[in-house]
């Protein structure tokens, strides 16, 4: 069973209705945008229950080869089931409950109908509780998978994401706590290597310096003035500088 963190007011309202779904055997959805905890909220409604990608639900369906009746499945990505006729009679003569999610606002409305809860997951920057105890988690794996011996003075905390972006950036910690100058000029020249082509090669990738170096100074100095005074750039040619870059700042 997957853990769903729950410190939030929110969290803590969608995992009190989860709950009750676990004794209840209705159909339900989980909506949500990527990352949110929809896999793991459904995993915990259903423990060690399997977890069907719809779109290969659907062709094992068609193809006939399945034999479930009368159980309880997680059906991941539902907006992929494209032939929801087939898919809903395959459930209804079947006896199959179904806890499934998607990111999907319009969901067909036949496969909309078929479930009679929708639990909705907010993103992680509406439930800021949740960050933390999250991050804790994934810092927590980190040491183990990398084999760490202590944790970072500083997490680097994303979640642009939600929970994706927000475990990246916490592997990403402590890899920063190990890498040197070396192995971030050989991660740059991998990544252009693969990526230089045309004939503005310079002008199309050196973005992957300038960008990085204008947010830490932008974090570190604050105003423009002490940002042109410290990076020994006019306040011009930084201001042009930010303006072609604020995409990524």
């Amino acid at each position: 069973m997957q853990d769903y963190i729950a410190a939030s007011p929110a969290s803590k309202e969608i995992l009190n209705s989860a709950t009750l779904l676990k004794s209840l055997g209705v159909n339900a959805l989980i909506s949500g945008s990527t990352g949110t905890g929809k896999k793991s909220l459904a995993s915990y409604i259903l423990p060690n229950t399997t977890i069907y990608q719809a779109k290969e639900l659907q062709q094992d369906i068609s193809d006939n080869i399945l034999s479930l009746t009368n159980q309880s499945i997680i059906v991941d990505k539902i907006e992929n089931i494209t032939n929801v006729e087939l898919f809903l009679t395959w459930a209804n003569e079947n006896d199959i409950r179904v806890i499934a999610t998607t990111s999907k606002e319009d969901l067909n409305s036949k496969l909309k109908d078929f479930f009679s809860i929708t639990l909705f997951i907010p993103n992680l920057e509406n439930r800021k509780e949740d960050i933390k105890p999250l991050a804790n988690k994934f810092s927590n794996e980190a040491m183990q998978i990398l084999g760490a011996n202590k944790k970072p003075e500083k997490l680097i905390i994303n979640t642009s994401e939600n929970a994706i972006s927000l475990r990246k950036s916490i592997y990403f910690s402590y890899l920063f706590e190990s890498i040197g100058e070396n192995e971030i000029m050989m991660l740059l020249e991998k990544f252009m290597l693969d990526n230089m082509q045309g004939e503005n090669a310079y002008r199309d990738l050196v973005y992957l310096f300038e960008a990085p170096l204008l947010r830490a100074s932008q974090k570190k100095y604050k105003s423009q003035l002490q940002m042109s005074r410290h990076l020994g750039l006019n306040r011009i040619t930084l201001r042009k500088k930010l303006e072609i870059h604020k995409d990524l700042l």
